[in-house]
């Protein structure tokens, strides 16, 4: 009897432990059903738009609208009260990624200004040490010196050069000014490889925000970000050239390496919001979206119509506030799945496919179309066997995947707009898409191809505003270059520059006002065949090529 009495309490007892045992929490997106009485007003843009974006809009003619306007803080402060945690917030899409139990959700869509509650999956526990000391950076004496001065790009230049981006490095046009903001999953080790270190000490290498562990130590969870980061920003001369290394590059943690749930497509939309709000002008994300842990939230193809996942919704409106916006478009061309992902379906970004060194479509890169019709990919670049650093510790390595092809085109992208920076992005991606070889015929293999970087360069405006002639005899050294582009008169100097824009000799030079200039430079027989630029008084760059 005391034996059974025992074992009852018991089982009273263990029962009672498993009734009591906390519900699992979720992360949940809550859409609003307006912005009604906000504090924020489209007549006050300062209060949630830094300057450089408020620039970036007049500049293309695009208004603020209500969108643009923080959710009301008066709804977030409701769902609170409830005892949920906030996780992130979308001004463009009206929304809030909380964390609560499924029970709590429930009650959101009872209240009145709740429009929609959707199940993003389970919130994981955070598993990286937040802000990690600042490693020490690597010495550069261990890298060798592949190309020298005959081939300064290094081991980048293969890939570099089938975008055609040589004379744009001669024209000293390597993405100054133009800020691109990076979204992945980490960035371990950026704050050690000398790869970086010119943008790190120019202060062009800018910590955002981590959008998944809600910090900004984003020098650590994956190498992904680095290994993406380095074809644009790379900077050793000689060993490894990015194609944009004079950019300014943003940070950003919108990736969660933990598992793959629809939380990341919130994550992707809060990281283009920030980009936006600092004033980028180009955003990569090398990340895609169609199947999840969870697999009854992965998406159908039906739903790729750029208005139906929550990512490809923001991405839309990404597209519109006058940004280039560039997703890899999926590594699933050889599977069973083998269509683009989440978000590259939105309208008005731009899908980047993979191509081979041949030009010919990667097996793996993912095709379109839409599911309403449109053509994907948009663009190709290179992405196969790709030179990158950061997936082998600091050494270089191989990578393929449209993750990469993706960030080599925003280089070029960053590059081109920085020659012409008043331009609009509608302007920069038009060129683009004209210059590249199936423009005419655009597939859903390739898109409209793969650009042409110097053809883009030179529709909108080519190198200088003059008319310029030279001619280069290898026998003497001499270089004759005529030029009526100058409005200098009298005794000077001319810099003569490579493709880094790094200074071969200062030679000097006479100019008359309102007339041709015959400039004659001395001493080059033993400069390397190359394209260089000969940088006048007034600051304008010929071009001139010196053959063997």
């Amino acid at each position: 009897m005391k034996k059974s009495l025992l074992f009852l309490c018991c089982v009273f007892i263990s029962g009672l432990a498993f009734a009591q045992k906390p519900p699992r929490i979720n992360k949940y997106w809550v859409e609003f059903t307006d912005k009604n009485d906000s504090p924020y007003c489209t007549c006050r843009p300062a209060e949630f738009l830094s300057l450089q974006a408020l620039e970036r809009r007049t500049q293309a003619g695009i208004e603020v609208v209500e969108n643009d306007l923080p959710v009301n803080p008066a709804y977030i402060k409701q769902l609170i009260t409830q005892g949920v945690e906030l996780h992130l917030t979308s001004r463009w899409l009206n929304a809030a990624t909380v964390m609560a139990d499924s029970a709590t959700a429930a009650q959101f869509q009872r209240l009145p200004f709740v429009k929609n509650v959707q199940y993003l999956g389970p919130h994981l526990k955070y598993r990286n040490p937040q802000n990690r000391p600042t490693k020490k950076r690597k010495s550069t004496a261990k890298y060798p010196q592949p190309g020298g001065a005959a081939n300064p790009l290094g081991y980048a230049g293969r890939q570099n050069s089938l975008l055609n981006m040589y004379p744009l490095y001669a024209a000293g046009v390597r993405g100054a000014g133009i800020r691109v903001a990076v979204m992945d999953g980490g960035f371990t080790n950026t704050d050690t490889i000398p790869l970086f270190d010119s943008i790190a000490l120019q202060g062009r290498l800018m910590v955002g925000h981590d959008f998944v562990e809600r910090d900004n130590a984003l020098f650590e969870s994956a190498q992904h970000g680095t290994s993406v980061l380095s074809v644009m920003a790379g900077n050793l001369p000689g060993y490894f050239i990015g194609t944009a290394p004079d950019a300014t590059y943003f940070l950003l943690k919108t990736e969660d390496t933990g598992g793959e749930y629809p939380v990341e497509e919130a994550n992707w939309i809060a990281g283009a919001e920030w980009a936006d709000s600092v004033g980028a002008q180009i955003i990569n994300a090398s990340l895609g979206y169609t199947s999840f842990n969870d697999t009854s939230l992965s998406h159908k193809y039906w739903q790729l119509d750029g208005r139906t996942a929550i990512g490809s919704r923001g991405a839309t409106i990404a597209a519109t506030k006058g940004m280039i916006i560039c997703n890899s478009a999926g590594n699933e061309g050889d599977g069973t799945w083998h269509y683009i992902g989440v978000p590259a379906d939105a309208p008005g970004i731009v899908a980047v496919g993979a191509v081979d060194y041949a030009g010919k479509r990667a097996d793996f890169s993912s095709f379109g179309p839409t599911s309403d019709g449109r053509i994907k990919p948009d663009l190709v670049a290179p992405g196969e066997q790709v030179v990158t650093a950061g997936n082998v510790g600091i050494d270089l390595g191989l990578s393929s995947g449209t993750s990469v092809a993706s960030p080599l085109l925003v280089g070029a992208l960053a590059s081109l707009w920085s020659a012409y920076p008043n331009k609009t992005a509608a302007e920069i991606l038009a060129a683009v898409f004209a210059s590249a070889d199936q423009a005419r015929h655009p597939d859903n293999a390739r898109g409209y191809g793969l650009p042409d970087m110097t053809e883009a360069w030179l529709q909108l405006g080519g190198f200088v505003s003059g008319h310029t002639t030279f001619s280069f005899d290898r026998d003497s050294g001499e270089l004759t270059v005529l030029t009526a582009s100058s409005d200098f008169a009298g005794n000077s100097t001319v810099d003569m520059r490579n493709i880094l824009g790094q200074l071969v000799g200062v030679f000097p030079a006479r100019f008359l006002k309102n007339s041709i200039s015959t400039l004659k430079i001395s001493g080059l027989k033993q400069v390397p065949a190359g394209a260089y630029q000969i940088v006048l008084p007034a600051g304008e760059r010929l071009m001139v090529v010196l053959w063997k």
